[in-house]
């Protein structure tokens, strides 16, 4: 919640939003009487005294009572809850006295990651497409690997046994198929392959996005003055 409090100071201008700490009471009591004065001003200055006098043993007494000549829904609940109910006020009352300045403001939309064309190949392989399970069939069968409708679960079977035995020959009709283990091994991973390509378009995307930037000095290791 401690969060949500700096956020709504720093949305009403508060000098500090950044440092409050809501558990310290001294800067509670603070905040409350800043809102008071500066925001919400229900009181008359000179009635606002008993929320002023921070050391005085009275002061919970005068924030209850504050609490209720305001009709606050959290006057019964915990003291955090009640702050945040003020701040939540304030920051009404500040949008009603300034409607024309907010209500045309905009919502910075945030910066979106460059969408990266790829020119690889692996990209446009579809792994759940007729032919590539065609493919992990005829593979599985030279392997001598039990049928399964998961063909990537054939393709880690196929893995395992390529890992612990050597390959068998293929068949004559087979060899243009399959010239090397090293050719199943490449069908095995083509997938993640494709990922890792990705993964490194994109970073070199977003390393150019800087250094294309006019104040980045690389040489300096820094950006702008």
């Amino acid at each position: 919640m401690s969060k949500m409090f700096q956020i709504k100071l720093q949305s009403l201008g508060h000098p500090n939003p950044e440092s409050f700490n809501c558990e310290d009471e001294k800067e509670y009591k603070s905040v409350v009487l800043w809102l008071e004065d500066q925001k919400i001003r229900h009181y008359k200055i000179e009635e606002r005294e008993g929320l002023r006098n921070f050391d005085s043993d009275g002061w919970k007494e005068s924030y209850n009572a504050y609490q209720r000549d305001l009709v606050s829904p959290a006057a019964e609940l915990s003291p955090n809850e009640q702050l945040n109910w003020l701040l939540s006020y304030a920051v009404r009352l500040e949008y009603a006295d300034n409607v024309d300045k907010y209500k045309n403001a905009k919502v910075e939309q945030p910066k979106q990651a460059p969408n990266v064309i790829s020119t690889n190949p692996l990209d446009n392989l579809d792994f759940s497409c007729t032919t590539f399970k065609a493919g992990v069939e005829r593979v599985s069968t030279i392997a001598g690997i039990s049928p399964h409708p998961d063909p990537k679960i054939r393709l880690a079977a196929l893995c395992k046994i390529l890992k612990t035995a050597p390959h068998p020959d293929p068949p004559s009709s087979e060899s243009v198929a399959i010239q090397q283990p090293s050719d199943v091994l490449k069908l095995l991973f083509i997938e993640d392959l494709r990922d890792l390509q990705t993964k490194i378009n994109e970073s070199l995307v977003a390393v150019q996005t800087v250094t294309a930037d006019p104040r980045t000095d690389t040489k300096l290791g820094q950006v702008g003055r």
